[in-house]
């Protein structure tokens, strides 16, 4: 059973032969009430006020799940960009060893063609030293021959054509040299 103040400050008494000071009864009984009252308007306030609190400890707890939450997937973010950044940078390391590896080539192969050209140009070099040398022994025996011709066409008296003719008969004909042979 409830029992209000108002049903305190209304409950009657019968009056009985030798029974309690009614006014005295009645003026305790306002006082019960009232502090009946003040508990009453107490509790409700702490009814509303854990009521108020409940609310915001369940908001609480939401922003910490969502909180929580928010933390995972972050972490989980944090973890998939270092993986992505480590097989990004193995990607670029090893695209920087194939192109290392290519240049290295390369520079082999340029190295080889220009020892290839390099053995050519010798040969060319020796092939023309020899022709010209061959050329200068023709030339020098060539005008050992017009010399002694000439010495003999005082002592003869041949013609020099005829000398000359005959020189150049003896003298093989030579290559022609280009600056291609070189």
């Amino acid at each position: 059973m409830h029992i209000s103040p108002l049903d305190i400050r209304k409950q009657p008494f019968r009056k009985v032969l030798h029974g309690f000071d009614p006014d005295a009864v009645s003026s305790f009984l306002q006082m019960v009430a009232s502090e009946y009252e003040a508990i009453i308007r107490s509790n409700n306030e702490l009814a509303s006020q854990l009521n108020m609190l409940e609310q915001r400890l369940e908001g609480y707890t939401r922003i910490e799940r969502t909180l929580n939450e928010t933390l995972l997937t972050a972490q989980r973010a944090t973890d998939e960009a270092r993986i992505n950044a480590q097989r990004e940078a193995e990607l670029i390391i090893k695209d920087a060893m194939l192109r290392a590896e290519r240049y290295e080539d390369e520079a082999r192969n340029r190295v080889h063609v220009m020892e290839s050209e390099l053995v050519t140009l010798r040969n060319q070099r020796d092939s023309f030293l020899a022709r010209f040398k061959s050329l200068l022994s023709t030339q020098l025996s060539l005008l050992e021959v017009i010399s002694g011709d000439l010495q003999g066409l005082h002592e003869n008296e041949r013609p020099l054509q005829q000398s000359v003719d005959e020189t150049m008969e003896e003298v093989p004909p030579q290559p022609n040299i280009t600056s291609m042979d070189f």
